[in-house]
């Protein structure tokens, strides 16, 4: 009896897991029915054609690989994917330069090879857009990101979520449309996985003079934090001590 009781609450706690993080990104939530009625079913669906695909395919599979290259060698990355272009000179080849540009501040460099790999039959691929549209923002150019940002939602609603809604916020905020910024900060906020949506949320209500709406969200930065596992604490350090000097 206790095996299948402990069977029962292990499935349970991968569907609440599932579930969460369904909305903490803000999948499609047609999700949510198999996770909960075809527990196992539904959960091996949704990390095989959800989650691992971004693992693999994503920012966070490449930046792990980059830190692990990037502590004995800090160029290496950056030769090797530079390297890789002259030879190959593949669409993704150019975007993983791109990437690495972006890291290094050349954004302009990064705007340059995702143009030219989506010359190449990208001009609508999700992963494209969502990086063009990123190194325009990081490049100052507001305008150009907005649009960017607005074709990725056209071509591709279920890509635009989480890391791609802050920066359309953002683009907007750079342009001084700080009213409809406020709008999609409020948006993202709730599901955003992370405290950088809500400390760029409270910077605009500070710059807007709305010091009291500010205060209230920095503090449920500081809070969030102080009670997170230590995993948390360290990734979201930045964005809390920001939220402290601004308290």
């Amino acid at each position: 009896m206790s095996i299948f009781y402990g069977s029962g609450l292990i499935v349970l706690l991968i569907q609440i897991a599932c579930a969460w993080h369904v909305y903490r990104t803000g999948r499609p939530m047609l999700w949510i029915l198999p996770i909960i009625f075809v527990p196992l079913l539904g959960c091996g669906f949704y990390v095989l054609f959800e989650i691992l695909p971004e693992y693999v395919n994503g920012a966070s599979a490449r930046r792990f690989a980059d830190n692990v290259t990037s502590v004995a060698d800090p160029g290496r990355a950056y030769r090797e994917k530079k390297r890789q272009v002259a030879l190959v000179g593949s669409a993704q080849a150019k975007r993983e330069l791109a990437d690495e540009c972006i890291k290094r501040g050349r954004f302009q460099d990064a705007i340059e090879l995702y143009e030219s790999a989506m010359a190449a039959g990208f001009a609508d691929d999700p992963a494209f857009l969502h990086g063009l549209a990123r190194a325009k923002l990081l490049a100052g150019e507001g305008a150009a990101a907005q649009a960017l940002f607005e074709k990725l939602k056209e071509a591709d609603p279920a890509a635009f979520y989480a890391d791609a809604e802050l920066d359309y916020a953002r683009s907007m905020e750079l342009q001084g449309k700080d009213a409809e910024a406020l709008a999609q900060y409020e948006k993202v906020v709730p599901t955003y996985p992370g405290e950088e949506a809500r400390c760029r949320y409270g910077l605009l209500l500070k710059k807007l003079g709305q010091n009291d709406r500010a205060k209230a969200v920095f503090r449920e930065i500081v809070e969030s934090v102080r009670g997170a596992p230590a995993f948390y604490r360290r990734s979201q350090r930045e964005w809390a001590s920001i939220a402290r000097s601004n308290l």
